[in-house]
């Protein structure tokens, strides 16, 4: 065994009567241990979270979509939509028709986007399970039915199941100044209410295309085509390869174009948290650097004998630099160990749930990032090091002289 880390070792772990030096050490580690367990928990907590909101919102997010690159409609291009159907990287695509619209409830009046959709876009999105409340269908008895978001049931004070129908009004872009309406409206039972993300909940309302046709006054035409892929993976290669082959006239767009601001934010907010517990994790360095500052003063007379026996200054350095990595080490190693076996209890066991109420999962969510483990253990034996570096280094010198 290498000389220093035998002493080092020997340091921390020596068997005799513990002094206020090795209960410092003690602190310490469990400092290092504690920051260590707390930054693997909060971090994949937010993976949990990012994941589930990420689901949820790819629910109403296509991977891909395809919109005229020019105003807001266009004739649907029934020859692109069978070429898209053809091509093996895709798993469906959907001509959609989706504009803003008022809907009006009682005395309750508010915006909304309409997203008109065929009959097998259920089929092709993961929109049954964000159902909360009644079921998802676009036509009951031959009428037009509509789903919407909570947000926007909870904001008009719907009820399923009531006799009344909501009503949408939308401007009639064939009314002249003369006629006396110029809105087009519509009256539409709803039937189902979905939960995804808070966002998509107050803006969204899901309806047959060809009644959003109607309300909007553009039969035949679509807003854009929504494409869903079989490896997600391969969202920036087809989106590089459909640019080339579609006309100039159309415009391709991933999710993150589509929804930037919700993926920078779950970065942000990802990266914040960390730099919070990171500067905590500094503070608790200074333990480290205290313990091992009085380890030199307490054993400046072994510093003598190691001297004496022809130990060098370099090597009496690197004894004190180990005791500090030691610490750092064994904390983060415990540390590591506490924090990923909590998360995995909780992503597979759920023990710490969210008690009552409507909620789309029922305990909090966890998901353990490989990257992430290390990230932080290369971040916490680095402050372990820096903490223990120079101090080491400045005391050794003033002690032992040249």
């Amino acid at each position: 065994m290498n000389l220093s880390i035998f002493i080092a070792r020997r340091y921390l772990f020596s068997k005799k009567k513990q002094n206020a030096i090795n209960i410092i050490s003690i602190i310490s580690m469990v400092g290092v241990a504690i920051g260590t367990t707390a930054l693997i928990v909060v971090l994949s907590v937010f993976n949990g979270i990012d994941t589930l909101l990420t689901e949820a919102t790819d629910s109403f997010t296509p991977d891909l979509t395809i919109s005229t690159a020019k105003g807001k409609f266009i004739t649907t291009d029934t020859i692109l939509i069978d070429k898209l159907a053809r091509m093996p990287e895709i798993s469906s695509c959907d001509p959609v028709v989706e504009e803003n619209s008022l809907v009006k409830f009682g005395d309750k009046l508010i915006p909304v986007v309409v997203k008109g959709v065929d009959s097998t876009y259920a089929e092709h999105v993961n929109i049954l399970p964000s159902i909360v409340s009644g079921i998802y269908s676009l036509e009951k008895d031959d009428k037009p039915a509509v789903v919407m978001g909570y947000g926007i049931a909870a904001a008009l004070k719907i009820r399923l199941g009531t006799l009344s129908p909501v009503t949408f009004y939308y401007p009639d872009r064939k009314a002249s100044s003369a006629s006396n309406s110029a809105l087009n409206s519509q009256k539409i039972y709803p039937l189902g209410i979905f939960s995804a993300q808070q966002d998509i909940d107050g803006k969204y309302v899901i309806t047959g295309i060809e009644t959003a046709r109607e309300l909007f006054g553009v039969p035949g035409q679509i807003s854009k085509i929504e494409i869903k892929l079989k490896d997600p993976n391969q969202i920036e290669s087809l989106k590089e390869k459909l640019s080339v082959q579609i006309q100039p006239t159309y415009k391709i767009e991933n999710k993150y174009d589509l929804n930037r601001s919700f993926y920078a934010m779950m970065k942000s907010e990802k990266l914040a948290v960390f730099l919070i517990l990171l500067f905590i994790l500094l503070i608790a360095s200074f333990n480290i650097i205290g313990s091992v500052s009085m380890l030199i003063i307490d054993k400046k007379e072994d510093i003598g004998i190691y001297q004496a026996l022809g130990m060098t200054k370099e090597k009496i350095i690197s004894i004190f630099k180990l005791e500090g990595n030691l610490i750092t080490g064994f904390g983060a190693l415990i540390g590591l160990a506490l924090g990923t076996i909590l998360c995995l209890l909780q992503e597979y066991y759920g023990f710490i749930t969210l008690g009552n109420g409507s909620y789309i999962v029922s305990a909090y969510p966890v998901k353990v990032i490989a990257s992430d483990i290390l990230i932080i253990m290369i971040t916490v034996i680095a402050i372990g090091y820096l903490a223990s570096h120079f101090p080491v280094k400045y005391l050794v010198n003033k002690i032992v002289k040249s």
